[in-house]
């Protein structure tokens, strides 16, 4: 098992204790992300994240990232390659320098151009940022990492079906679960696009969260194998790694 010093403390709120939840509606986010006069115009949204803009509130990310579903590179049921190799070089180097850091970033960046929004992701890539001593950057990934996970969790309470969190891949579900130290036991699919995540242990009282993962089902994969993930190891709150329990369901 990986485990890696946790440089950031990634404070995810319960949406209930939120005093509005911001649920994804279609009609909204098509609307003010390709109107080019909307300060979420998606472009200009893609543009300033990708610059690593950390102006960029949680409402921008709102749209940025359910955004980002209606984009021609959103393939989410792709394998998404280089996450093998990103892992790979994590075991290799516990504590890296900053060369290997840097190798580790390199390899995060593949990454992120397929998939921009992977909590996990980002979140190796701004341990490796401060561990090669770039503060701006590792910061500008913390950002990243917090914004999404604050998206996702606001998205629904989770604890029914009819209010799920959704997400644009199946890892997102076990990143953001992942960051509030729980574990998946079971999924269970109760809907064509909900899943039930049964947690290891309660929640406090709850037993486990809805997930909607609809959105990966609106187009076809161009590679017909499943983009399954993983879970197990650990960084910075975030775990990765090999955990059957975490694995794709069939469908």
């Amino acid at each position: 098992m990986i485990k890696k010093i946790v440089f950031l403390a990634l404070a995810i709120v319960p949406a209930a204790l939120w005093a509005q939840e911001m649920v994804p509606v279609e009609d909204d986010i098509i609307r003010a992300t390709v109107d080019s006069g909307s300060p979420y115009y998606y472009p200009s949204l893609l543009m300033r994240y990708e610059a690593g803009d950390t102006t960029l509130t949680n409402r921008d990310y709102h749209y940025l990232y359910y955004g980002y579903a209606y984009q021609d590179s959103y393939k989410p049921l792709d394998p998404v390659v280089g996450e093998d190799n990103v892992l790979m070089l994590l075991e290799q180097y516990p504590l890296p320098d900053a060369d290997q850091s840097l190798e580790i970033i390199a390899a995060a960046m593949r990454v992120f151009r397929q998939d921009p929004f992977s909590p996990k992701n980002l979140n190796f890539m701004a341990y490796s940022y401060a561990m090669a001593g770039d503060t701006v950057n590792a910061r500008i990934n913390a950002d990243r990492v917090e914004k999404i996970l604050w998206v996702i969790d606001n998205s629904g309470t989770g604890i029914k079906e009819g209010s799920p969190k959704h997400v644009l891949w199946f890892s997102h579900a076990n990143d953001y679960l992942a960051s509030r130290d729980l574990n998946i036991y079971s999924r269970m699919i109760v809907s064509r696009s909900v899943e039930y995540v049964r947690l290891t242990k309660k929640d406090g009282n709850i037993k486990g969260y809805y997930f909607d993962f609809g959105r990966m089902y609106w187009k076809k994969p161009e590679n017909p194998e499943r983009n399954r993930q993983r879970g197990g190891f650990e960084l910075n709150g975030i775990k990765v790694g090999r955990n059957r329990n975490t694995t794709t369901p069939a469908r």
